[in-house]
């Protein structure tokens, strides 16, 4: 997976619509300061959902990034990566400013998507909001100035390993709220289990006192009977 193109509309220094080719292999953008190059990247993270990252660098909000060289009140980036085996995936987002203020559509394969399934994707390939997928200036800085400890979860960050310790935390408290379930369920079942055994005794003990009352309807039903045997026929 590698960025193959970029398609860029109104975005900050770019006011009219620009097509960026990323050939294959080490790609490097150079130009003078304030030619746009760092507006690139922005773009880039723009259109993949990325700009509550850390990384872009706009502190008032998404207006900042429409060109203020026209009237139009919109700004559109597209990043179209390739796959592989001749197959293309393409990100994009539009931004239009309204009388409501700013709305956001992006597209996953020029298809309307939302937020969630853009992150959902490209989260498949470990690109996500707070990873390292991108390095902006200072931060190799930062990184050589910050604890041994925070240095670590930078790395996992790049890694990948971070995000296998995230989903076996989550799968640890999962299967930590099933054990609990299973728990209470055995607890339910013992006392089932005990009640069962109550219900068998009083059904044996139902059954011998049917069984006895039957003989002793069937004995007294023999005594009527052999008195009324005994007992002397009337004469007339």
């Amino acid at each position: 997976m590698r960025i193959k193109e970029l398609e860029i509309d109104n975005f900050k220094s770019f006011s009219n619509q620009v097509n960026v080719p990323f050939l294959e292999g080490f790609t490097t953008i150079s130009g003078p300061n304030g030619s746009g190059k760092s507006n690139i990247v922005d773009s880039i993270l723009f259109a993949l959902g990325l700009t509550t990252s850390r990384a872009l660098r706009s502190e008032r909000g998404v207006g900042d990034l429409i060109s203020t060289h026209n009237s139009r009140g919109e700004v559109y980036v597209k990043v179209v990566f390739d796959m592989g085996n001749s197959v293309d995936m393409s990100f994009a987002r539009r931004v239009r400013k309204s009388s409501q203020g700013f709305q956001s559509t992006y597209y996953l394969n020029d298809k309307v998507c939302t937020l969630a399934q853009m992150h959902l994707e490209l989260e498949k390939y470990n690109i996500t909001p707070n990873s390292y997928n991108v390095i902006m200036q200072g931060d190799v800085t930062s990184i050589t100035n910050c604890s041994p400890s925070e240095r670590r979860k930078i790395i996992d960050e790049i890694a990948g390993v971070a995000d296998f310790d995230r989903k076996i935390e989550l799968a640890s408290r999962e299967l930590e709220t099933v054990q609990e379930r299973v728990g209470r369920s055995n607890i339910v079942l013992t006392e089932i289990d005990s009640r069962l055994e109550q219900l068998k005794g009083e059904r044996e003990t139902a059954l011998k006192y049917k069984a006895i009352k039957d003989e002793k309807t069937a004995l007294e039903g023999l005594m009527y009977f052999a008195d009324s045997v005994k007992k002397p026929s009337t004469s007339l």
